[in-house]
C-alpha cells in the first residue's frame, strides 16, 4: 500500500485560475496495490475535471474581449458607461470561476487527505479514516505541517516587511518631530527678539520724550537767561557812559601831551639830521630821546595807577598804542631805551640792541614780544628810521659759529643771540654785495 503526501497552494488572483502543486511520495506495500489504484483513477478524474475548467476559461476571457471589441468605437458617457458594465460582468465571471476553482480544490484536498469526497457519508468517512493506517496520518500531518510552515514563513515576511515600514515611518516621524522642534525654536527666538525690539522701542521713546521735555525747559531758561543778560547789558551801558565820559576827557588831555611830544620828538629829529654821521652830538640828541621816552611811561604808569585809585579797569597804556596818545608819537618813543623803565614785564619782551653808522653808541629798546616771534617788521617799526637801510643781526651758524645775517623779507624770523637780538642799522646807498 503507497501512502502520499500532498501539499496546496492556491493564489487570491481573480486574473488567473488557481494553481496546485502536488508532492507525492509512495512507499511499496504490495498488499494495498489495490486502494492506491482506486486513488489514483479518483485523482485522475479530478485533473480531468479541473483540466476542463482552466480550458473554459481562455474561451469565457476570448469571448469577453471579443464582446468589448464593439465598445472601443464609441464615444463620450455612453462608451464610459458601456466599458465599465463590461469590466464588472467579466469580475463577475471571474469571481465565479475562482469559487468554482477553490470548491474543486478543496474537494480534492479532501480526497486526498480523507480519501472520501464531502458529499459522502461522514460515518464512512470517519470510519475509513480511523481504519488508515499510522503512515497514512503521518504523512497527512507532515503535509499540513509543511503547509502550516509556508504559511508562518509569509507571515513572517509579512511582518518583516511591515517592521521596516514601521521603522521608515517612525524615522520619518523622528525626523519631522525635529524639523518641528526646531522651527519652534525659531519661532521663539523670533518673538523674543520682537519682544527686545517692542522693548527697545519703548524705552526710546520715552527717552525722547524726556529729551524733548528737557529741551523745553533749557529753552526756557535760556530765554529767561537773555532776558537777564539784555537788562543787565543794559544796565552795564548805563553805569560805563559816567567813566567813559572821564575817559574821553583824559584821553583828550593824553592827546594834548602827545601832540606836544611829538613836536619836540620832530625837533630832535631836525636836529640829528643836521649833524655830521660822526658828531659827538648825536650821543646828545639820544640822551634827550630816552628822557622823553621814559617820561612818556612815567605818565601813563601815573594814569594807570589813577584809573586803579578810581576803579576803573582800563587796559594798560603801553598795550593800547593804538588807542591813547602813542598814536601820535613815533614806534621807537612807546620802547623802552633803559633797563629801569617801568611799566614793562621781562617775561614778555625781548631785549634788542643795536648800532647805527651815525653814532658809537648803541641803542637798548625792548619789544613786546618773546624772543622767535619778533619780525623785521617789528624790528623796523621798533628803529623808525627814515630812509633806506640794511639791517644785520648776530646769529649762530652750525657750520661757521658767530655771523652777521641779513634780513630782507619784512615777515622774516629775526634771529636772536644769548636771549636777546643784535642788530646793525647801516643806510643803504644802492649797493648790493
Amino acid at each position: 500500500m503507497g501512502a502520499k503526501q500532498m501539499k496546496c497552494l492556491s493564489s487570491a488572483s481573480p486574473a488567473h485560475s488557481p494553481k496546485e502543486e502536488y508532492v507525492i511520495t509512495q512507499t511499496a506495500d504490495e498488499s494495498k496495490d489495490e486502494t492506491a489504484n482506486d486513488r489514483s483513477q479518483a485523482q485522475g478524474e479530478l485533473l480531468e475535471d479541473k483540466s476542463e475548467v482552466t480550458e473554459k476559461k481562455p474561451a469565457l476571457e476570448e469571448a469577453l474581449l471579443c464582446g468589448l471589441c464593439p465598445s472601443l468605437g464609441l464615444d463620450g458617457q455612453e462608451e464610459e458607461k458601456s466599458w465599465v458594465e463590461q469590466l464588472d460582468a467579466h469580475q463577475e465571471q471571474l469571481e465565479k470561476e475562482m469559487h468554482d476553482a477553490r470548491r474543486m480544490v478543496f474537494r480534492l484536498q479532501a480526497l486526498l487527505l480523507h480519501g472520501s469526497l464531502p458529499e459522502e457519508d461522514q460515518s464512512g468517512t470517519a470510519s475509513y479514516g480511523d481504519s488508515r493506517p499510522n503512515t497514512e496520518q503521518m504523512v497527512l500531518i507532515r503535509s499540513r505541517l509543511d503547509q502550516s510552515m509556508e504559511e508562518t514563513l509569509d507571515l513572517k515576511r509579512d511582518l518583516l516587511r511591515h517592521k521596516q515600514e514601521v521603522r521608515h515611518i517612525q524615522a520619518i516621524k523622528d525626523a519631522l518631530q525635529q524639523r518641528l522642534a526646531v522651527q519652534e525654536d525659531t519661532v521663539l527666538q523670533l518673538k523674543q527678539e520682537l519682544l527686545r525690539s517692542n522693548m527697545a522701542k519703548d524705552q526710546l521713546e520715552g527717552e525722547n520724550a524726556e529729551l524733548k521735555h528737557k529741551l523745553s525747559e533749557r529753552n526756557k531758561l535760556l530765554s529767561e537767561y537773555e532776558q537777564q543778560q539784555q537788562v543787565g547789558r543794559r544796565d552795564r551801558l548805563v553805569q560805563q557812559q559816567k567813566p567813559d565820559e572821564a575817559q574821553y576827557k583824559a584821553h583828550e588831555v593824553n592827546l594834548g601831551r602827545g601832540e606836544e611830544l611829538q613836536l619836540v620828538r620832530e625837533a630832535l629829529r631836525s636836529l640829528r639830521d643836521g649833524f655830521s654821521g660822526h658828531d659827538p652830538q648825536h650821543h646828545t640828541l639820544d640822551t634827550l630821546e630816552q628822557g622823553v621816552a621814559s617820561l612818556m611811561d612815567r605818565l601813563h604808569s601815573l594814569d594807570t595807577q589813577l584809573r586803579q585809585d578810581r576803579g576803573e579797569e582800563f587796559k594798560s597804556p603801553g598795550r593800547r598804542a593804538n588807542s591813547t596818545d602813542r598814536d601820535s608819537w613815533p614806534q621807537s618813543s612807546k620802547m623802552v631805551h633803559s633797563q629801569s623803565s617801568p611799566g614793562l614785564d621781562a617775561a614778555v619782551t625781548t631785549k634788542v640792541l643795536y648800532f647805527t653808522d651815525r653814532s658809537l653808541t648803541p641803542f637798548l629798546i625792548n619789544i613786546p614780544k618773546r624772543l622767535g616771534e619778533v619780525t623785521l617788521r617789528d624790528f623796523k617799526a621798533a628803529v623808525d628810521r627814515q630812509g633806506t637801510f640794511r639791517y644785520h643781526f648776530k646769529a649762530l651758524d652750525p657750520e661757521f659759529g658767530t655771523v652777521k645775517e641779513e634780513v630782507f623779507q619784512d615777515g622774516a624770523i629775526v634771529p636772536g643771540w644769548e636771549g636777546k637780538i643784535v642788530a646793525w642799522v647801516e643806510e643803504d646807498h644802492g649797493e648790493r654785495r
